[in-house]
């Protein structure tokens, strides 16, 4: 799982921050043009490729994007739950995951599309519709070699590539507007 590879990174430890680097404009405007009024909610579907096994593990479920906070509920094939915020992540099964509060900088960092941490903890490049993500955390860079987020008017795919050639692609599905009803 996405979250469980880059949990592990974090246990290890973290770098020291320097000042802020920035993000080049048009990156800037390409996470701005993404951006959507929060809470955005999209349902997912996740494919998770693992070296070894024959077919790809897949889950599927919803995902909410608040300004604090984001929650992961996976309905199939099994029912969890994260709450990902600023404090760390939490699953319904267990309280906050040991050392989880930088991984949950860097998810909300990407899900949200902040830019500031983006540019702190990702060298980034532009390439037509997706925006390639290189951790620049050496403890990190042991385990993802990338992170690509493509869409133009919001993200509607994520893919996640480690370093020992495990993947994991994430594509979104926006919900339909809460209170309108289908004519």
């Amino acid at each position: 799982m996405l979250l469980s590879l880059l949990l592990s990174a974090v246990l290890l430890g973290s770098e020291a921050r320097a000042e802020d680097p920035q993000l080049a404009p048009d990156v800037v405007e390409f996470l701005q043009q993404q951006q959507q009024p929060l809470p955005f909610v999209v349902d997912f579907e996740q494919k998770r490729t693992i070296q070894g096994l024959p077919r790809p593990l897949l889950s599927s479920g919803q995902l909410t994007i608040a300004a604090d906070e984001v929650i992961w509920h996976t309905q199939q094939p099994l029912d969890q739950k994260l709450v990902i915020n600023a404090a760390g992540i939490y699953s319904d099964e267990q309280p906050k995951l040991r050392g989880s509060e930088v991984i949950a900088e860097l998810l909300l960092a990407v899900l949200q599309g902040d830019a500031n941490a983006i540019a702190r903890n990702f060298a980034t490049e532009l390439k037509e519709e997706c925006l390639f993500l290189t951790p620049k955390l050496q403890q990190l860079q042991q385990f993802v070699a990338s992170i690509e987020s493509c869409g133009v008017a919001a993200i509607e795919t994520i893919r996640l590539v480690e370093q020992q050639g495990n993947q994991s692609v994430i594509s979104f599905q926006p919900k339909a507007a809460v209170g309108v009803e289908a004519q």
